[in-house]
């Protein structure tokens, strides 16, 4: 008969033994469902701008690549993204929402962050994403914010418990019964961007035909534009130096050279997005030099002539970056009084009357 010691050990191992097994089945059990990194809600307009699209993407893209899963949750045009903005529920495995306040196209934006923590309360952080900001201020932005979900992730996992904050309200645009908790960040953008200026400068190559016996000539082309309101613009053009067509008859040759100077008042529309069509009215000066060569016994003659310019133009003028830009446009010209080429007294060339001339230049601010 065993002895009363002997059976309590037995009892005692055996109860240990079930305990080992069943600690992973437990654990396993009362772990939330989090993937690799957690899941993280990223919401959007239906009609955000290319310059929010596409830092939104990059940031969903740089979170996949974290080991993040990424829903991405598209609301419609003219509602608030802070109307739709739910706080994060740690039950589903969801540990973050994330979402685009403001247009960068036009203002500084910001990012907001909506983390949950325990006790059903959140934090939002906000970060700041510069407006106009290219690809680069886009993959920096990105890296913060995956840094800050790995640590806030790293949070949840241990139940350290999170940053200390000021207590404040989202603001009436985002109602909710949930305890919100606000930490702002005032950290400077990576690369801070310049205020662009109201003067530009624009080179480039335009195309006149003013005459269809010369046919067309090509003229180097600079401008100084200024903008005055977000509509009104004024622009100084000046055109000149190219290629001199000539014109023929049995009497001889004439080559033609033109040059163009313009003042132009333009109404320039879409303010702040990335294309931006104009429409403007100017006058100036269109100045006409000749060189002729006769054929014996015909001689040849030098001159030049000045005349008065009108001027109607239209074109768009596409962003390429934060500092450049690229404008196209078509201009109708008219010449008072317009120059002639004359061969004996006879008209074979008539300049400005009407004339086209189209452009292609690179903008830059100043």
């Amino acid at each position: 008969m065993k002895r009363p010691e002997t059976r309590a050990r037995g009892f005692a191992g055996a109860v240990a033994f079930v305990a080992l097994a069943l600690a992973p089945a437990a654990a396993k059990a009362m772990a939330p469902p989090l993937a690799a990194g957690g899941r993280v809600t990223l919401l959007q307009s239906s009609a955000v701008s290319p310059r929010a699209r596409r830092c939104l993407t990059r940031l969903r893209e740089e979170l996949a690549a974290g080991g993040f899963e990424v829903t991405v949750s598209e609301f419609g045009a003219g509602t608030g993204a802070l109307w739709m903005m739910d706080p994060p529920s740690l039950r589903d495995g969801s540990i973050a929402t994330i979402t685009l306040v403001g247009n960068p196209d036009d203002v500084d934006a910001e990012l907001w962050i909506v983390d949950a923590i325990p006790l059903g309360r959140v934090v939002v952080r906000r970060l700041l994403v510069p407006a106009g900001g290219g690809t680069h201020d886009d993959e920096i932005l990105a890296i913060r914010t995956l840094e800050f979900l790995r640590a806030s992730a790293l949070d949840h996992a241990t139940g350290a418990p999170p940053s200390p904050a000021t207590p404040a309200s989202i603001g009436p645009s985002a109602p909710s019964a949930t305890p919100v908790t606000v930490a702002e960040e005032r950290a400077r953008p990576v690369a801070p961007l310049a205020k662009r200026g109201p003067l530009s400068f624009e080179i480039g190559l335009g195309l006149i035909e003013s005459s269809r016996a010369l046919g067309p000539a090509f003229l180097p082309v600079a401008r100084l534009r200024a903008e005055w309101l977000s509509l009104l613009e004024t622009r100084v053009t000046v055109a000149g130096f190219g290629t001199q067509p000539r014109v023929t008859s049995p009497e001889g040759t004439a080559t033609v050279g033109q040059s163009i100077g313009l003042i132009e008042l333009r109404a320039a529309f879409r303010h702040g997005h990335a294309v931006r069509p104009a429409l403007g009215i100017g006058g100036g000066v269109l100045r006409v030099n000749v060189d002729g060569t006769g054929t014996g016994p015909y001689e040849g003659l030098l001159g030049q002539r000045w005349a008065g310019l009108f001027d109607l133009g239209a074109g768009f003028t596409a962003k390429l970056g934060r500092q450049f830009s690229v404008a196209v446009e078509v201009h109708g010209q008219l010449a008072a009084p317009y120059p002639t080429v004359r061969f004996s007294g006879d008209e074979v060339a008539r300049i400005g009357r009407p004339g086209l001339f189209s452009s292609v230049t690179l903008v830059t601010a100043l």
